[in-house]
């Protein structure tokens, strides 16, 4: 515990921070979860200009990476009803240590931005589009845990994402092979 005048010891928040974070890896390794991660690629991605839907070859998306998380909360969509019959979505919510994220490639900026809202998710054998991020623990603004909430993407929203094929219509669910994996372990 960092000491509570102004003089500084050797437990000071960069040492309690790396010692949290060693904890947690330890925690998600042996107890915790894991998902697969897709980060957006738009440099390679074809959008339409006008109607900002995928065109030509569709969303392309980073190989995934397998990130270890703290819980995953996975909420099965109750059905309801609509004008075209009845319809569900599932919700998910990640609690990841803010490290994980750094290891598959964001950042703070990212975060901040909102640069994730194209990135997907896979788990339980569903595809979620990533809604939000949070930063949910810090010590003097260094980031400790981080809430990523997502919602299910239908199999027609997945039609001109190659790389979610197997989900789209027509296409059966298959393993993906095998991803990079963050945070150790072996899935």
């Amino acid at each position: 515990m960092s000491r509570l005048d102004y003089k500084r010891g050797k437990f000071n928040s960069d040492y309690e921070t790396d010692k949290i974070l060693g904890a947690l890896s330890g925690w998600q390794v042996v107890d915790g979860d894991w998902c697969d991660y897709y980060r957006f690629d738009p440099y390679h991605s074809e959008i339409h200009d006008v109607y900002d839907e995928p065109a030509g070859n569709g969303l392309i998306y980073f190989p995934p990476f397998r990130i270890q998380t703290l819980h995953i909360t996975h909420v099965e969509g109750a059905n309801e009803d609509s004008e075209y019959g009845f319809y569900y979505n599932d919700d998910a919510e990640l609690i990841v240590a803010f490290d994980k994220l750094l290891q598959a490639g964001m950042d703070y900026a990212d975060i901040m931005t909102g640069n994730y809202l194209k990135d997907r998710i896979v788990y339980d054998r569903k595809v979620f589009r990533v809604q939000q991020m949070s930063i949910r623990g810090q010590i003097q603004r260094r980031d400790i845990i981080v809430s990523i909430s997502t919602t299910q993407c239908k199999p027609d929203e997945l039609v001109m994402d190659t790389q979610f094929a197997q989900w789209a219509p027509g296409g059966a669910y298959t393993t993906n092979g095998p991803v990079t994996q963050i945070g150790g372990g072996t899935q």
